[in-house]
């Protein structure tokens, strides 16, 4: 359990630095150029770990899944990939993880429902606390922005 729990913060740190990785590239290029270089990048370290036996079974090796909808992760992947690079220079990394992680709670929440017709009141009250929580941030984070403009506007007339 302590290796999984490590390795989920792991993948959380990866998270926040691919996402402002793709980001800066984005903003030297463009979102369509960032997302693309993040796939083929993505598809080169793959067929490294194909190559070196790392994951077991060689991807389609059992044949095409049943369900082909299950293959369209990697198009929602790409989905997300160039929404974050938009997004990272517009809204603090803070901020974007939080918003990230709410909107993860209530897919989650949903999916568990329509697929498994599984309903938690628990988790669905924690997002809505963690939902709640980051929006007074949000609240106090802009109220804090206002009065430091206002701060430095009347530091500016005073001048002169």
């Amino acid at each position: 359990m302590t290796v999984a729990i490590i390795v989920s913060l792991l993948a959380g740190v990866t998270i926040v630095v691919s996402r402002t990785i793709n980001a800066n590239l984005a903003v030297r290029t463009s979102l369509l150029y960032s997302t693309m270089w993040n796939y083929i990048s993505g598809i080169i370290f793959m067929v490294l770990l194909i190559l070196l036996g790392v994951g077991g079974a060689l991807p389609f090796s059992k044949g095409l899944p049943p369900e082909l909808w299950i293959c369209l992760g990697g198009g929602v992947g790409a989905v997300v990939i160039f929404i974050s690079n938009y997004l990272v220079t517009r809204v603090s990394s803070l901020n974007l993880t939080l918003l990230m992680f709410v909107g993860q709670i209530f897919a989650s929440i949903a999916l568990d429902w329509m697929i498994s017709g599984a309903f938690s009141l628990g988790n669905t009250l924690g997002g809505v606390l963690v939902a709640a929580g980051m929006l007074f941030n949000l609240w106090v984070d802009v109220d804090n922005e206002k009065k430091e403009k206002a701060k430095q506007a009347k530091a500016l007339s005073e001048q002169e």
